[in-house]
C-alpha cells in the first residue's frame, strides 16, 4: 500500500473537520515547494538575460 493510500485510509476515520485540516495541510506543503521551483526557474531567466546584455568588451568592468 502506498503512503498515499495509507493517508487516504487514516483520514476517512477522522472527523469532517480534522479531514479539512489534512487537506489544508496537504496544500500547505504542496504550495511550500513551488517558490524554490519558480526561484531556480527566475534565476535561470536572469542568467540568460544577463549573458545577453553584456559582452566581452565589458570585461573591463570586472577588474579592479
Amino acid at each position: 500500500m502506498s503512503t498515499a493510500e495509507v493517508i487516504f485510509e487514516k483520514a476517512k476515520h477522522l472527523p469532517d473537520g480534522l479531514q479539512s485540516e489534512v487537506l489544508h495541510f496537504v496544500e500547505f506543503l504542496l504550495t511550500r515547494s513551488e517558490p524554490e521551483a519558480e526561484d531556480k526557474e527566475w534565476a535561470s531567466f536572469s542568467a540568460s538575460q544577463l549573458l545577453t546584455a553584456y559582452g566581452p568588451e565589458d570585461a573591463v568592468y570586472d577588474e579592479e
